[in-house]
């Protein structure tokens, strides 16, 4: 008792002992993913130690990271443009985090007298376009009050697609102080390519008695240069152990881009290389035949010489011999019925149409080669002609009294033919009238050919088959079909379909988008699996190429353009591919040739701002010339008739506001009409 009792004391003693003991904890290698809302990996984002403020490590181009911490430590995630995020480790060994956008205000730059000192302030500045590419050139003031030797400022801008609502970062600019510099190389050991913003970083070499000022100039490549752009700068500026400062500024609003009303006609073109045209494919179709032989009473040995024999045998003959000359047909199957008139007992009747069949089966297939025989489906038949049949030839000729009385007999005797053959032999006109002209016609001999010809369909076939079963017609048919059209709409749904049954009929694709073009609705992807064909029509080219500059893909479709023939209307479209490419020097004369409006462009896109305005004062007055005079005169600081010219533009085409409010060259006098309104 005594032992239990000391044993359960010693128990005790321990536990509590345990309780007062710190919980153990190792350090553990923590991965993960950093992502946006949209579920985008995020590059760069530093990640510290929430319990020592140390940076522990970053996330890379794929958003991935990967850091070590105490297992129960706290990690904080942090980049600039997104809020700041905290996460518990509790011995994870995975932690993905998504950031949500920082909510800080974005505010556009405004430059006054008061001196700034609590403010990073970077330079109002324009998006300037070259073809695909937004360029920024500006200077951000870092103040001496502001920045310590012992931080690092992070100056990050970004292109916003405010139309589409997505953000393409620039390069960013790290400005350390000498302090930070060094403490940096100290803690990678000396190799600071460990860093991951190493190779962005400036050093300050100032004296700490002066301002900073920090240069930038990057561009980067945007898909849709006509939607609307602002330039944001995000500024960040840090010790080793937090965030000091954060800050987010609108430095441009709008893009500088007076090509955007630049002025050329550059038709689609369908394929004229008759090299490239599908070629005629046979089908093969079933196509039947016969032919209708007579015999004379009671005779089952075929005689030329009766009736239109020889010329029906003659003709059957001639179609065999055809279909086994043809390389491209076979006969499939041969059929045969005999048929007898009913004139005497049924049973003879039959027996006799059996002959008859027979004896024209002997004679046919003897006009057919061995190997042919071999493969013909053969089938027989025989039977014999009712009274009812008579009845019917005999109504065809207006002789009713007649056919009534044979009916009589039909109808009295139903299901007995040889009572009805012995009742209408004894009728008063039988032998003169129906053994002489009737009965002869009921006895023949007919025949059916099937056989599969590989052959061209007519138009009038290939119009029918397109309705019932397209999926059928081959590339040259729907070619025939598309050339029988009357109308675009009527091309263009051929077209489509023609490229539903075969998605690699390149001249269908080529024709298509040259439709599209001229309906003023190009299809930039639809030729595209295709430009990688060793063989191209110049056409094919050229379609892509127009195609690709309506939708704003001016350096590809320079690119393509430098394929096409240096003649007619390729030269024309690998003119105007340079100059919506930003090659302005190479093509200026040629373009500015075309009209005077695009001189005055032209001019513009090369800021010979003088010249421009000098020729925008010639222009007309339609709403687009006055939209330019508008800009010509803002760049010229003649603000008052730019004003002028931009309200009597916005009077004669109303839509012309939506684009001066995403046109870096009238924002301005676009904010002053409005405020004057």
């Amino acid at each position: 008792m005594l032992i239990n009792r000391l044993r359960s004391c010693w128990v005790a003693g321990v536990l509590v002992g345990a309780a007062l003991l710190p919980l153990w904890a190792r350090d553990i290698n923590v991965r993960g993913t950093v992502t946006n809302i949209e579920d985008e990996p995020l590059y760069r984002v530093s990640i510290y130690n929430a319990t020592t403020n140390k940076l522990v490590g970053a996330t890379n181009e794929d958003g991935k990271y990967l850091v070590k911490i105490d297992s129960e430590g706290e990690l904080i995630f942090s980049s600039l443009g997104y809020e700041e995020k905290r996460v518990a480790v509790r011995g994870e060994l995975t932690i993905d985090v998504e950031l949500e956008p920082s909510a800080v205000a974005l505010n556009e730059v405004v430059v006054s007298a008061k001196r700034i000192v609590d403010k990073v302030v970077p330079e109002p500045t324009d998006i300037e376009v070259k073809g695909n590419y937004f360029h920024v050139k500006t200077r951000v003031k870092i103040p001496r009050e502001l920045f310590t030797t012992d931080a690092r400022m992070i100056i990050q801008p970004g292109i916003y697609n405010v139309s589409r609502g997505q953000m393409i970062f620039l390069e960013p600019v790290v400005f350390d102080g000498k302090e930070y510099a060094i403490t940096q190389e100290r803690m990678y050991d000396y190799d600071t390519r460990q860093d991951p913003l190493s190779r962005y970083v400036q050093v300050k070499s100032t004296s700490s008695r002066k301002d900073d000022w920090v240069g930038y100039n990057d561009s980067t490549y945007v898909e849709n240069p006509n939607d609307d752009f602002r330039c944001d700068m995000m500024v960040a500026m840090e010790n080793y152990n937090r965030v000091l400062y954060r800050d987010t500024f609108v430095i441009a609003r709008g893009v500088v881009n007076p090509l955007r009303f630049l002025v050329y006609d550059i038709p689609g073109s369908a394929v004229k290389n008759e090299r490239f045209f599908p070629q005629p494919e046979m089908q093969l179709r079933d196509t039947r035949g016969d032919v209708n032989l007579t015999f004379r009473v009671n005779q089952s040995r075929l005689n030329l010489d009766d009736g239109n024999n020889r010329e029906e045998m003659q003709r059957l003959v001639a179609r065999l011999r055809e279909v086994e000359n043809d390389p491209n047909a076979r006969l499939k199957s041969f059929s045969i019925s005999g048929t007898a008139s009913p004139d005497g007992s049924y049973e003879k009747n039959m027996k006799l149409a059996g002959q008859r069949m027979s004896s024209a089966m002997d004679w046919v297939l003897k006009e057919l080669n061995e190997s042919t025989r071999r493969q013909l489906d053969i089938s027989t038949d025989a039977s014999v002609e009712p009274w009812s049949r008579v009845a019917e030839l005999l109504r065809a000729d207006g002789k009713n009294q007649e056919a009534d009385a044979i009916q009589a007999i039909i109808d009295q005797y139903p299901d007995n033919p040889n009572r009805q053959w012995r009742k209408v032999v004894s009728l008063p006109f039988y032998r003169p009238l129906i053994t002489g002209t009737y009965l002869p016609q009921l006895r023949r001999v007919s025949y059916e050919l099937l056989f599969s010809q590989y052959r061209y369909l007519t138009d009038e076939e290939i119009k029918s088959l397109y309705q019932t079963n397209s999926s059928e017609l081959t590339r040259n048919e729907f070619w025939r079909l598309y050339n029988l059209a009357g109308s675009a709409d009527e091309r263009e749904a051929i077209c489509r379909r023609a490229l539903e049954v075969y998605p690699k009929f390149l001249v269908a694709a080529t024709d298509l988008s040259a439709i599209l073009i001229e309906k003023g609705k190009p299809d930039a992807e639809l030729l595209v699996p295709y430009l990688s064909l060793p063989e191209l029509p110049d056409e094919t080219r050229l379609n892509q190429v127009v195609a690709w500059m309506a939708v704003g893909k001016f350096g590809q479709a320079d690119s393509l353009a430098a394929d096409l023939p240096d003649t007619g209307v390729y030269h024309k479209a690998k003119v105007y591919a340079a100059a919506l490419n930003g090659r302005y020097d190479e093509v200026i004369q040629e373009v500015s040739a075309d009209s005077p409006f695009n001189e005055v462009l032209m001019l513009l896109a090369i800021k010979a701002n003088d010249r421009a305005w000098e020729k925008a004062k010639l222009l007309g007055n339609s709403a687009r010339e006055c939209y330019i005079k508008a800009v010509a005169a803002n760049r010229v600081d003649e603000v008052v008739l730019a004003l002028s010219y931009l309200e009597s533009a916005f009077k004669k085409d109303p839509s012309l506001r939506d684009i001066a409010s995403i046109d870096g060259d009238v924002l301005d006098l676009l904010q002053q009409q409005d405020e004057e309104e």
